[in-house]
Order: C-alpha cells, then structure tokens, then sequence
C-alpha cells in the first residue's frame, strides 16, 4: 500500500536546501504517489533542487522577514490541512526549525507527532522506527489517530538520490495571523521577542 501524498519539510541554507530534506524526498519517493515539500520562505530558490529529488509542488509561505518558522509555517500548513489538503504523512528533519514546526503543527491538529525516526515501513498503516540504547534495540510504533501523520527523522537516515525530475511547481501557502506570536523573531538563533 502506498499513501497517497507526502508532505516533506524543505530547509534551505546559505548553500542551498539542506541535505535532510533530499534524503526525506528520496524515502518519500518510495512510499508515496504524490511527494510535496512545504518551506517558510521563498519557493522558488528551492523548486529546482526539490523537483530533481522527486518534488512536483512546493507549498511557500513567501518571506517571513526573519520571524520564526515554527509559529507562522505550522499556522500556515494547519489551515491548509483544514481546507482540505491534508496529506498522508508530514516528515520533518529533526532540526531545530523541524522541530519547532512539528511540535506547533501536532497541537493544531490535535494529532500525535513521532521523533528521532530512522526509518519507516508503509504496509497495514504508517510505521516508524526509532532506535534505543545505542542502537542496540528498535522500537516500531504505529500511527493510529488517523492523517496526518507527523514524523521527524534523523540526518542520514536516508540516502539522497535524485530522480531527474523538473523544478517542482510553486504555490503560496497563505500564513494566518499569529498574534502576538507571530511578531517574535530569531536573531542569531536566540529569539528576540518584540512588543
């Protein structure tokens, strides 16, 4: 069985998308028909590299001016799925923006939200896998609340390969007001919080 989308979180750097998210796209490609990315910025400075890793649309809130990722990309990605474009499963590196957005994402959905996966198996449901104690044992746990999943990975879990795909398509992924939330800004990487 294989979903039928897959949203994959995009992070781009000063050198250009940031290798967690071409591995998650590789995995993505082999569990799902349909595979998206979502970025908080611009859209276009990643629809090249995405679609050649297998992307065919990139969901972009456009430039959020410094303001953290988390507050203003998991309002913008809860809205979507509230309108009806929920997809199968949302995966998120397990860095610092993946995490912040993750985390803000499962409480506006109400939905469960996995961590530190290394891998995952698509069969009878969505199955991660998580390693403990020193990667000795391997706890796999199952979704069961329903879509959308939301997963975090680790770096290097997966191996990204290209699939000589075009630039992926970009769409604007309208941002909701985030109240007083919205206004906090990363400086540095420590938040500066304005009034």
């Amino acid at each position: 069985m294989a979903l039928s989308k897959v949203w994959v979180h995009a992070e781009a750097t000063e050198n250009g998308v940031a290798p967690i998210t071409l591995e998650m796209l590789a995995k993505a490609r082999e569990i799902a028909d349909v595979v998206e990315v979502f970025v908080g910025g611009d859209g276009a400075a990643v629809a090249a590299t995405v679609g050649a890793h297998g992307a065919t649309k990139v969901h972009a809130t456009g430039d959020l001016s410094g303001k953290l990722q988390g507050v203003h990309v998991a309002g913008a990605l809860a809205a979507a799925i509230e309108g009806g474009e929920a997809p199968d499963l949302i995966m998120l590196g397990t860095t610092q923006d993946g995490r912040d957005i993750g985390a803000r994402l499962s409480v506006k959905l109400d939905k469960p939200i996995l961590t530190n996966n290394t891998e995952i198996e698509v069969g009878d449901g969505i199955v991660v896998s998580t390693q403990i104690f020193g990667g000795t044992q391997i706890v796999k746990t199952k979704f069961a609340a329903g879509s959308p999943a939301i997963a975090l990975f680790r770096p290097k879990s997966f191996v990204a390969e290209e699939s000589g795909g075009g630039a992926a398509e970009v769409a604007a992924l309208a941002v909701p007001d985030a109240g007083a939330a919205g206004a906090a800004k990363l400086v540095n990487r420590h938040i500066e919080e304005t009034t």
